[in-house]
């Protein structure tokens, strides 16, 4: 698995509790991945204390017989830009179910018409792509990636490769003692 994000608790942008910090792994080859699973061992999300971690940034691993790592160019989020998703709150559900979702009128269930900036966004609803809402884990949306995003000055970035028009997927089970982070890929 690659390392695709670590994101430290931020207010309401990021609802993590005090002090943690969210990881997420993600499968690299995507021909035998099953990234589309939650549960497949493909993908991972999880929380640290951030008082477990060093100070800086980790060392890259040594070389290997393959040559030495491929290190992948950093991201950060400089803010987050509030905005209304557009869903009704009372067809919050219909978000969660495959067939209902499905069946809304697409100025509900596509309102910003699959527009890039609102295809990351913390919290809301899930802003599904053409494959809609299917194989979810327990719980509720807390973040969604973009395999694109806007930058600062106008230009756009690939972050990962999620099948070329994919995007992330993080839920959060609150049901539990402790809170469960899952992730999946869908296009």
């Amino acid at each position: 698995m690659s390392h695709l994000a670590q994101l430290p608790a931020d207010g309401d942008a990021l609802s993590l509790a005090s002090g943690e910090v969210l990881f997420l792994f993600k499968c690299e080859w995507d021909s035998i991945c099953s990234f589309w699973e939650h549960d497949a061992g493909a993908n991972a999300a999880f929380v640290v204390q951030s008082a477990e971690l060093g100070a800086g940034p980790t060392e890259p691993p040594s070389d290997s017989a393959d040559g030495p790592p491929a290190l992948l160019r950093e991201i950060a989020i400089a803010g987050w830009r509030v905005g209304d998703d557009g869903a009704p709150a009372e067809l919050e559900s219909a978000f969660y179910d495959y067939q209902t979702h499905f069946d809304l009128p697409k100025e509900v269930a596509h309102p910003h018409d699959w527009a890039s900036p609102w295809c990351t966004k913390s919290g809301g609803v899930p802003y599904w792509t053409a494959n809609g809402a299917q194989g979810m884990p327990a719980g509720r949306l807390f973040l969604q990636i973009d395999n694109w995003v806007d930058l600062a000055d106008g230009d756009s970035v690939e972050v990962a490769n999620f099948c070329s028009d994919g995007t992330a997927y993080v839920f959060v089970d609150r049901s539990q003692a402790q809170p469960v982070y899952s992730m999946f890929i869908n296009r």
